[in-house]
């Protein structure tokens, strides 16, 4: 490489402490819930009134962005406790809706979420403040992940089994994550190299949580954090949506690797330690 001249990953670690930089003034002491959801307004609202009917004190707004491109969504509103709620209607329905920066978030931290799967209350909180303390470039959240290279050489996605997910992984799902904004914000940009991903999850309307992964990776060169509270997070099995479809976990395989082609490297990085409301494993 010619004196002088960044390889491709510095520069796009240069490029994100850049955007990073531009969010410093947003509240650090507050987290705003993004929760995307498409015509299942039983899972949503099941989701909706267990986020509030307890006040969780550093929740400062939820975003609900609605992709039903038929329908106007509901009016914005605050809960009985004070939490406001706006509805953010989509120009289309993307996976990419959710990882937009919205210009009206106020906070840091981003709780990204879909309708059918939440923390508890309480456990929410401690998924925050754990995340300030031990995750701020991390994605933290509830559903680990783990790939795996098969005998030929090809990248397997797989699910963890329950003793994977306090051993080894690699991934966390965006279903139920936090993330700092400026990992959004570099997702969204016009860098060439997320155009490709934006489009190609825009085509195979699957594996923006993939996507999410190796940017977080290939941006800090660390894994993700898993955090678990006192209670089970909460996942409704779906009557429909996109893991439910035959092929699911091949079409997550290929992702892997066609991701891995477009980063040119596999930056995920495994990961051993995770959190436990009550018990720490670092």
């Amino acid at each position: 490489m010619p004196k002088g001249h960044n390889d491709p990953r510095t520069e796009a670690r240069e490029t994100w402490e850049k955007i990073h930089a531009k969010y410093e003034h947003l509240d650090d002491t507050k987290f705003t819930v993004a929760l995307q959801t498409y015509r299942r307004p039983k899972e949503l609202n099941k989701t909706l009134h267990a986020l509030l009917d307890e006040k969780i004190p550093s929740l400062l707004e939820i975003v609900i962005i609605w992709n039903d491109l038929e329908a106007n969504p509901p009016a914005n509103f605050t809960s009985p406790l004070g939490t406001p709620v706006r509805y953010r209607a989509s120009t289309r329905n993307s996976l990419n809706e959710k990882l937009l920066p919205d210009s009206t978030f106020r906070t840091q931290a981003i709780m990204l979420s879909d309708d059918d799967v939440y923390y508890h209350p309480r456990d929410l909180e401690f998924v925050f403040q754990s995340w300030r303390k031990f995750g701020r470039n991390k994605l933290t959240g509830a559903l680990a992940r783990c790939p795996k290279l098969d005998a030929n050489g090809n990248w397997k996605y797989t699910l963890c089994s329950s003793r994977d997910e306090s051993s080894s992984y690699s991934m966390i799902l965006t279903n139920l994550a936090m993330s700092h904004i400026s990992f959004l914000d570099y997702y969204s940009s016009d860098e060439p190299m997320m155009k490709k991903i934006r489009d190609y999850v825009d085509e195979k309307f699957n594996c923006e949580d993939i996507a999410m992964n190796f940017v977080h990776s290939y941006l800090t060169g660390e894994g993700p954090l898993l955090i678990q509270g006192w209670k089970r997070y909460v996942n409704f099995t779906p009557a429909k949506g996109i893991s439910m479809k035959k092929g699911h976990l091949q079409a997550r395989s290929k992702c892997l690797n066609d991701f891995v082609d477009t980063f040119n490297s596999m930056p995920l990085v495994d990961e051993i330690g995770y959190l436990q409301r009550g018990v720490l494993a670092l």
